[in-house]
């Protein structure tokens, strides 16, 4: 049977959507090239007097497209052009996916299905790449977790795995019968994967964004209980996940700062060699409990540390960190004194570790959350203490957001304009005198705050709008996919620009437009019925 012109355009359509959702989690520039094809094919598609009725009749299709609007309009009050239409350029798969979605030939569940299945099977992928590194089985250095993601941003990539988790968890409990068994074998490993790389890549963003809408869509899942007893029953255990939340990072920091006791009259003078100790307890630095900056003797272990390694004591590990220092605090993490004796007690794999940069055992233990929140409160101490901001991601976005808020508040109706919100940046840097390196000045790190920058609080509420009114408006309240994924963007909102990078508008603008313009995947009150074809 030969395919008209119209049938093969669609199947084009598909199968560029089903290539876009693999290549989302490997290379920008692969999708970029398919959303090229896809605009194309859409064009070449023709009818536009039915595309026109169809994006006239869509009020949710309308709504969303002030977002991109917006950022056109920004542009008359920008100083910086460049930097605006560059701005614009990235925004563009926000438009683009919309409208060929919501005046294409609608998609049914199934293909939907389809390209979920892809993407999850492209994520999945993209992990064990990732895992691959990890074991050295692919070459380059390993430095830290950030360096687990291959293809983009580790925090884009936790997003993606997210999604690529509700989506398995979706098939697997409420559409199962779409798949076949190995299909639905694929997605049970995923399931339980996903996570434990999440742990691995010590996303906190990703983790917390799991643990949000695990805690949300229980709560539902409660409130659909018809019997009082069995809800209150259930209701009960599940507000104890946030409370335990609570005290367990109350508890790492509790136990961040149970320090050893010190008495500087009483410190030993002397190694057993004979040879004098350094001192400098009014640092008040310390590792695991244990003061850093005490019985401290550089000629012992300038001597010995030649013996291990090839690196230079007063030099430079691979990570850019002085390897006296990382040395000093790696022993002092142990409880061990920073002479021979303590260095002694240390093996061929901590050495290693030490020449990477690892400055603490724990940190050795990839697969333990821990180390991770151990780390933030580390860097949120060593600044109270007055050092560098520098290299410290949460004291960074601190002074990020600090920034944001000044320029947001000089300009609270009308927004600096999206051209000219880098330009303001640099010049607030240079204004205070900010000690963080030219390198490490960066914009809000808060999608919603850069809203404000640009356009003001009226614009600010216009893009919230423009997100959340057309979940509404095609009656996608009630979808599982839908609902999980505008939760999921605006979260990560939060502490991102999401959409001032290429990857984040791409990943954005794709799906939104698949779960509030494609079909509806209904929540299991409703129970959804067979895929349709």
């Amino acid at each position: 049977m030969q395919l008209s012109r119209k049938q093969i355009h669609e199947q084009v359509y598909f199968y560029i959507l089903i290539l876009l959702a693999i290549t989302l989690s490997f290379s920008v520039y692969t999708s970029s090239m398919f959303m090229i094809l896809l605009a194309i094919n859409w064009v070449l598609t023709g009818d536009f007097e039915q595309k026109w009725k169809g994006f006239k009749n869509n009020r949710a299709l309308q709504v969303f497209l002030l977002l991109f609007g917006l950022h056109i309009l920004g542009l008359l009050w920008s100083g910086d052009l460049r930097y605006g239409l560059t701005d614009v350029k990235i925004k563009l798969p926000l438009i683009l996916f919309p409208v060929v979605v919501a005046t294409s030939v609608p998609l049914s569940r199934l293909q939907i299905t389809r390209i979920l299945f892809f993407f999850i099977l492209g994520v999945f992928v993209a992990t064990m790449a990732s895992l691959s590194k990890f074991l050295g089985w692919l070459p380059g250095d390993f430095q830290d977790y950030r360096d687990l993601s291959l293809f983009m941003s580790h925090i884009r990539f936790s997003l993606m795995i997210v999604l690529a988790l509700m989506s398995c968890a979706y098939f697997l409990f409420i559409q199962r019968n779409s798949f076949s068994r190995l299909e639905q074998g694929f997605l049970l490993v995923a399931l339980l994967w996903f996570p434990l790389f999440l742990g691995l890549l010590k996303s906190l963003s990703g983790l917390v964004i799991v643990g949000l809408l695990a805690f949300f869509f229980l709560l539902r899942l409660v409130f659909e209980i018809r019997d009082r007893v069995i809800r209150f029953m259930v209701f009960v255990p599940l507000m104890l996940i946030p409370l335990l939340s609570i005290l367990y990072l109350g508890n790492a920091i509790n136990r961040f700062y149970t320090v050893d006791p010190l008495i500087p009259e009483e410190l030993d003078g002397q190694t057993a060699e004979g040879n004098d100790y350094l001192h400098y307890p009014e640092k008040g630095e310390v590792e695991n409990g244990h003061y850093i900056w005490i019985h401290i003797c550089d000629r012992e272990l300038e001597r010995d540390w030649s013996k291990l390694s090839e690196l230079d004591y007063w030099g430079r590990t691979s990570n850019g960190s002085s390897v006296r220092t990382t040395l000093i605090r790696y022993l002092s993490s142990r409880g061990l004194r920073k002479d021979a004796a303590g260095l002694k007690q240390l093996s061929e794999k901590e050495i290693r570790a030490i020449e990477g940069g690892t400055a603490n055992h724990i940190y050795l233990d990839r697969f333990k959350l821990y180390p991770r929140i151990y780390e933030l409160i580390w860097e949120i101490d060593r600044y109270k203490l007055g050092n560098t901001p520098n290299r410290k991601s949460v004291v960074q976005r601190y002074l990020y957001l600090e920034a944001g808020w000044q320029i947001a508040r000089e300009h609270l109706w009308t927004g600096v304009g999206n051209g000219d919100v880098w330009k303001e940046f640099k010049q607030y840097y240079d204004s205070v005198q900010s000690p963080l390196e030219a390198k490490w000045r960066r914009k809000a790190h808060n999608q919603f705050l850069t809203f404000m920058i640009s356009f003001g609080i009226p614009g600010l509420l216009i893009c919230l709008l423009a997100l959340i009114a057309p979940l509404f408006l095609a009656g996608r309240q009630a979808s599982f996919l839908a609902m999980g994924f505008l939760i999921l963007i605006l979260l990560s909102m939060l502490s991102e620009d999401t959409l001032d990078t290429a990857t984040g508008t791409a990943f954005t603008g794709f799906f939104y437009a698949l779960f509030v313009f494609g079909p509806e995947f209904l929540w299991l009150r409703k129970k959804t019925p067979e895929a349709d074809g």
